[in-house]
C-alpha cells in the first residue's frame, strides 16, 4: 500500500538560524492571521464568504503593503494562507471549530514545499538546507530511513513531498518530512477483537478466547504535583520578565513531557493491536459531549480516546486490517453478551451486575467488549450469526448494504 508518511527528526539550529526561523514562522503567522482578520471583517461588514482564489491574489499586494514579507520563503507564505482554507473548510463541514488566530508563545511551523536539501554528513548526524539560510541546520539522525526515500536532494528523491520546520513551546526545533511510503500489508491472523476503552482501565481487549487489560497510564494525573507548583512560581514572576520567560518554559516543558509519554504509549498499543487482528470493533464515543462533564474533563482528555481511534483506523489500512465502528447508542455495557437482556436500570457507578434471565455475572468493561466482540463476528459473516439474520442494531450497516 502506498501512503503518505512523515518522518520527524530532532533540529539543533544555532543562534544566527534561531533568528532566521524565527523571521519565518512570524511572517507565516503573519499572513495567516492578517486573512483570518480580513476574511471576518468582510464578512460582518458586507457579508462576503470566505474564497481562497480570492484572497491568494492579495497576496502579492500585501507584500508591497508590507516589505518585511520579502525575507519569508514565497511558498511558505502560500502554504500558510493554504492552511486557513482547510481550517475554514473543516468549519464549514462541521469538523472543527471557526479558526482561531495564532499566538506567538504556541507551537510555531514554516512549511518549505521545494527547493530544500536534506544530506547526510555520518552515521548519527544530517543536515537540512532551505531557501534564504545560507548555512546548514544540524540535523540528529535517530532512526533510519527507507533507503528509497531519503538522504539526498529533493530533485532526486521524487516521493518526498515536502517538509516543515516546528518549533514547540519548550523552545525545541523538529524537521517533518512529508513522504510517499510503500507499507505491506501483513500475513492475515484471522482474528478478531472488540475494544470497550474506559478511564480506569485504558482499554479492555475481548479476541473470543481471552480478555486483555490495558492500564491506564495517567501521565497527566501523575505530573500534576510538578505543574501545580511551577505554575505556581510562574504566576508570581512579573510578565515579560527574564526570570517569567525561564519559569514559562519550565511549564512548557512539562506540558511537551506529558504529550510525548501519551503519544508514546498511543503509538506502541495501537501498533501492537493493529498487527494482532484483522478486525478491530470499537464504540463511536460520542468525546466532544462526554468531555463537558465537569467531574470526568480532565481524565477524559488525558486518556486521549480520539487520538486512539484515529490511530487504529490508519494504523489498520496500513496492516490490512479494518476497524468497524459499532453504533453510538448501542448499550454495549448494559446487554448481557450471553442471553441478550438489556439492563436499562445500569448506572455508571455499578461496575459488576448478574443477569436476571440467564444469571451470568458480568464485569460492565469485560461484557462490552464480547459484545462489540459479537458485532465484529457479525459484520465479516455477512451479517449472519447462527441463525440471526441481517444487521444487529450495535453495527452502522455497510454503504450500499442490501
Amino acid at each position: 500500500m502506498i501512503t503518505e508518511y512523515t518522518y520527524r527528526f530532532r533540529l539543533y539550529p544555532n543562534k544566527e538560524q534561531e533568528h532566521f526561523l524565527s523571521i519565518q514562522f512570524g511572517h507565516c503567522r503573519f499572513v495567516y492571521n492578517y486573512f483570518l482578520s480580513l476574511s471576518k471583517k468582510e464578512y460582518e461588514e458586507k457579508g462576503v464568504k470566505w474564497k481562497y482564489s480570492r484572497y491568494q491574489s492579495m497576496l502579492p499586494e500585501l507584500k508591497k503593503e508590507y516589505p518585511f514579507l520579502k525575507q519569508a520563503n514565497s511558498q511558505s507564505l502560500q502554504v500558510s494562507l493554504q492552511n486557513l482554507d482547510t481550517a475554514y473548510k473543516n468549519f464549514f463541514k462541521g469538523e472543527a471549530g471557526f479558526p482561531k488566530f495564532k499566538k506567538k508563545k504556541s507551537k510555531q511551523t514554516v512549511h518549505i514545499p521545494q527547493h530544500f536539501a536534506i544530506e547526510k554528513v555520518s552515521k548519527k548526524r544530517g543536515q537540512l538546507k532551505i531557501p534564504k539560510l545560507k548555512t546548514p541546520i544540524s540535523i540528529k539522525r535517530h532512526r533510519d530511513i527507507d533507503k528509497s526515500l531519503i538522504w539526498a536532494t529533493e530533485r532526486e528523491q521524487g516521493q518526498i513531498r515536502s517538509i516543515s520546520i516546528t518549533k514547540t513551546p519548550d523552545g525545541r526545533y523538529y524537521l517533518n518530512v512529508l513522504t510517499k511510503r510503500e507499507i505491506q500489508p501483513l500475513k492475515p491472523t484471522n482474528k478478531t477483537a472488540g475494544i470497550d476503552v474506559g478511564i480506569k482501565e485504558f482499554a479492555i481487549i475481548y479476541d473470543g478466547e481471552n480478555t486483555h487489560h490495558i492500564e491506564n497510564p495517567k501521565y497527566l494525573q501523575k505530573s500534576e504535583r510538578r505543574l501545580i507548583k511551577l505554575q505556581r512560581q510562574l504566576s508570581r514572576k512579573q510578565k515579560g520578565s527574564k526570570n517569567w520567560e525561564k519559569a514559562r518554559q519550565k511549564v512548557a516543558k512539562q506540558h511537551q513531557k506529558i504529550v510525548n509519554q501519551r503519544k508514546d504509549f498511543l503509538h506502541k498499543v495501537s501498533t501492537a493491536i493493529t498487527k494482532q487482528y484483522d478486525a478491530i470493533v470499537v464504540e463511536s464515543l460520542n468525546i466532544k459531549g462526554m468531555i463537558q462533564n465537569q467531574r470526568l474533563s480532565k481524565q477524559i482528555a488525558d486518556v486521549s480516546w480520539y487520538e486512539f481511534m484515529r490511530m487504529l483506523e490508519y494504523k489498520s489500512k496500513w496492516y490490512g486490517g479494518q476497524i468497524i465502528k459499532a453504533d453510538r447508542f448501542y448499550a454495549s455495557s448494559k446487554t448481557c453478551n450471553v442471553c441478550g437482556y438489556k439492563n436499562n436500570q445500569l448506572t455508571l457507578s455499578v461496575r459488576k451486575w448478574q443477569c436476571p434471565v440467564c444469571g451470568t455475572q458480568h464485569d460492565r468493561d469485560e461484557n462490552a467488549s464480547k459484545n462489540l466482540y459479537q458485532i465484529g463476528l457479525t459484520h465479516l459473516t455477512g451479517g449472519r450469526v447462527g441463525t440471526t439474520l441481517g444487521y444487529p442494531k450495535g453495527i452502522q450497516r455497510p454503504t450500499g448494504a442490501a
